[in-house]
């Protein structure tokens, strides 16, 4: 069963939010959209175009099942319903947006697809998969749980661990792109580039970019605007996130540390729990994909890649 919790604040500096989420439930099926929403450009023109991005990820979840191709597609609506609301507007409108996409609603997670992926992968025990979406300077991490050797993974309630943490995304940022390029250490690129300076955001009118991964579809998913990290390091958010079994309580304590902070912009946060797979001792896997590729049509290198790191 998969648990899910969000939760947006203003913050204490700002008079709007701009920000958005949504998690859609499925009637029947469970969650299947998990994604946050940083609106930017002034006055109505951020809120607006968060809740465009929102709205479009919720049309996606509407459908059975989801493909890249599927996922390019609700982008490229926003960025087209975006771009006129800045016209409309007389300026830009922007907004980020990261988080899951299931491939397919949660009763059909032993999907062919995940199977057509890795019915090659010399027996590995592979645990179904999700998209991660990204553009902007939101971001998804990932929590695993630590091992419980003696009880099936159904029957336990997961004790998180803190050291797990992985940040999936990466920000399209000046101060990432510093980092990435080796122009700068990450000291030094945190210490001269403002971290708001973002290279990419639907609504962009030079285009987008988007990166989309793959991941296990297991353990805890956090997704948050830069409310949260931008005033909470990574290690407090992974201390936070890691000591609350449940996920509302985890965004709660989340929510109230970027506020602790300064809270110097809105604050979103999602936390997206998956039922946890067997066995629990592998590690957990996540992969940009690259154009074209999907799950089912992955590149020789990139399986060869996935197999490496899932067998260390």
């Amino acid at each position: 069963m998969i648990q899910v919790w969000g939760m947006t604040d203003v913050g204490l500096c700002r008079k709007e939010n701009q920000d958005a989420y949504a998690f859609l439930e499925h009637p029947v099926t469970g969650h299947t959209i998990c994604v946050v929403c940083d609106g930017m450009g002034g006055g109505m023109g951020g809120e607006q175009a968060s809740q465009l991005a929102a709205q479009h990820f919720a049309q996606l979840a509407a459908i059975p099942s989801r493909t890249r191709q599927d996922i390019d597609d609700t982008l490229a609506r926003a960025q087209h319903d975006i771009l006129d609301l800045g016209d409309r507007l007389g300026g830009v409108a922007g907004t980020t947006c990261s988080g899951l996409v299931l491939p397919q609603d949660h009763a059909d997670s032993t999907s062919a697809r995940s199977a057509a992926l890795f019915s090659d992968a010399d027996d590995q025990d592979f645990s179904d998969q999700t998209y991660v979406v990204n553009v902007g300077d939101s971001r998804t991490y990932h929590l695993s749980p630590l091992a419980h050797a003696d009880a099936p993974a159904t029957d336990i309630i997961p004790v998180w661990d803190a050291a797990s943490l992985t940040r999936i995304t990466r920000d399209h940022s000046q101060r990432q792109e510093a980092i990435d390029s080796g122009q700068m250490l990450p000291e030094e690129a945190e210490a001269t580039i403002p971290r708001n300076i973002i290279t990419q955001c639907l609504g962009d009118p030079d285009g987008i970019m988007p990166d989309v991964y793959v991941a296990d579809l297991t353990g805890r998913f956090i997704i948050c605007s830069d409310g949260l990290h931008g005033e909470v390091p990574d290690e407090q958010i992974a201390a936070i996130a890691a000591a609350h079994s449940s996920p509302q309580e985890a965004v709660d304590a989340l929510v109230a540390a970027a506020l602790d902070a300064g809270g110097t912009d809105n604050i979103t946060v999602i936390v997206a729990d998956m039922p946890l797979t067997e066995p629990e001792h592998h590690a957990f896997s996540a992969f940009r994909l690259d154009e074209g590729e999907d799950i089912g049509a992955i590149e020789d290198a990139t399986l060869q890649t996935l197999r490496t790191i899932r067998s260390a």
